[in-house]
């Protein structure tokens, strides 16, 4: 992102609801040409600002655009603080703190204790160690002017802002770790707060998973995901761990082919979801995450029977939070929409996929899901005996993958079976599938490819 697009992204970024909420608090205070821009700026698919330019050429505050441009990034901001108040404890703890700085500041410290004991309790109870610290400092700095010779409080009160900042410390410890679980060991000391049991339990996880223990590891994220259960206040608090929590283990039963018990634990997971109201960047990737896992099993079970209903709702999902997706993800989603249906015998949704994909694409798409996008493409014709058009599509293959490499031995390979014999008879292609397949036996399709389309299970299921 270039630094003169950052506000355009910002506006873009906003819900309904934010845009509203900020054109109601904006009226009335002279804004009228920052509220212009802004409808300009949201006006555009991407940002050009030779026509915002020239569209306010007229107005004297063009001559200043860069400022001009700050200082509403600056109110979108500060409404944007303002709307979403509560969107968790640590907003709210950080607004209490900015109280409490106040009222210090203003001498007014038995109001000043009153929030301190109202953030310190909600800090401990959603383990907010960070802010927990400061509010303790806080604690400190008020007291110490009310009472300066009443060392044993001050002494009671620093040692507890001493305690907190050693778990803050293993905090950052436990990130560190996670990052390389080889080359951290770790204490045995019990973890206080849920945050470092949970990052100290994924480490083990993940040491387990190196030292090919495959079970216990699977044993380790079970009751870690059964101690979130039994804690339902800092769940609903931080879903976004707990969902990612349960999107590791999701991923290692897919990867054991355990497709039934990942499952159902999708479907669980998908129940306890509509109770968080909080809709974050984060748990919008984890969620994201679960639709490629969920996908993944419907690729794998091809006789689940919802998996057009699953489709219809990563639609929705990605419509009502476009905003948070990026392009690119969608064109992956899309991919392996066209990719289950072709697997699954529903060429007609696999090319409506197919053409949604290659007739919107562009420059910033990842190529790589455009090729084999096109790859699907000439299955699909094949499939429905679209012999002249495939033969096309074929020739156009060829001058794409000579612009960008060598052919490898299985396109050629592919290219040629295709266009040749795609109006045999059903014997005379039966027999053609099983010498392709002796073919391909002898100099394989590489693993990376058949990850994108399995060419060796349909070529199989041909034969």
């Amino acid at each position: 992102m270039k630094k003169n697009e950052e506000l355009f992204h910002l506006i873009q970024s906003l819900t309904k609801s934010e845009k509203r909420y900020f054109k109601i608090t904006s009226q009335g205070n002279d804004d009228t040409e920052y509220l212009s821009l802004f409808d300009a700026i949201e006006s555009q698919k991407e940002y050009d600002e030779a026509k915002i330019k020239e569209q306010f050429k007229d107005k004297a505050f063009i001559t200043q655009l860069t400022t001009i441009k700050n200082y509403l990034k600056q109110r979108i901001l500060q409404s944007l603080r303002n709307y979403h108040s509560k969107i968790s404890k640590n907003a709210e703890l950080t607004d209490i703190l900015r109280n409490i700085e106040i009222l210090y500041y203003k001498g007014q410290y038995t109001i000043c204790n009153s929030e301190l004991k109202r953030a310190e309790k909600k800090a401990e109870n959603f383990q907010q160690d960070i802010l927990l610290f400061q509010i303790q400092d806080w604690k400190r700095k008020v007291y110490q002017a009310q009472y300066p010779q009443d060392f044993e409080t001050l002494r009671s009160i620093i040692k507890n802002q001493k305690n907190t900042l050693e778990s803050t410390n293993e905090y950052i410890d436990l990130l560190l770790a996670n990052i390389d679980p080889a080359q951290f060991s770790l204490s045995h000391k019990k973890s206080i707060s849920l945050q470092n049991r949970t990052l100290k339990t994924l480490h083990k996880y993940r040491k387990q998973l190196l030292a090919e223990h495959p079970e216990k590891a699977k044993q380790t994220i079970e009751d870690l995901i059964k101690e979130w259960d039994q804690n339902p206040e800092l769940l609903k608090e931080y879903f976004a761990m707990y969902f990612s929590i349960n999107n590791n283990l999701l991923g290692f039963l897919v990867f054991k082919k355990q497709y039934k018990e990942a499952y159902v634990r999708i479907l669980l997971l998908k129940q306890k979801a509509p109770a968080i109201t909080t809709i974050s960047a984060s748990l919008i990737k984890e969620k994201l995450r679960l639709y490629n896992i969920e996908l993944e099993i419907h690729r794998s079970l091809k006789d689940l029977h919802t998996t057009h209903e699953v489709i219809d709702e990563i639609q929705s999902f990605i419509e009502s939070h476009k905003t948070l997706v990026p392009s690119n993800y969608w064109l992956s989603f899309r991919f392996q929409f066209a990719n289950i249906y072709f697997l699954k015998n529903d060429i007609r949704k696999a090319l409506y996929w197919i053409n949604d994909i290659l007739n919107n694409q562009n420059k910033k798409d990842r190529q790589d899901l455009i090729m084999y996008t096109y790859w699907l493409n000439l299955l699909v014709h094949y499939e429905l005996g679209n012999g002249f058009t495939l033969r096309y599509l074929t020739d156009n293959m060829k001058k794409q993958l000579k612009k960008q490499k060598n052919i490898d031995f299985y396109e050629k390979t592919l290219l040629k079976f295709l266009s040749k014999t795609c109006e045999y008879t059903s014997n005379e292609k039966r027999i053609a599938f099983t010498d392709l397949k002796k073919q391909l036996e002898e100099t394989p399709v590489p693993e990376v490819i058949l990850g994108y389309i399995d060419f060796k299970e349909w070529i199989h299921k041909n034969c």
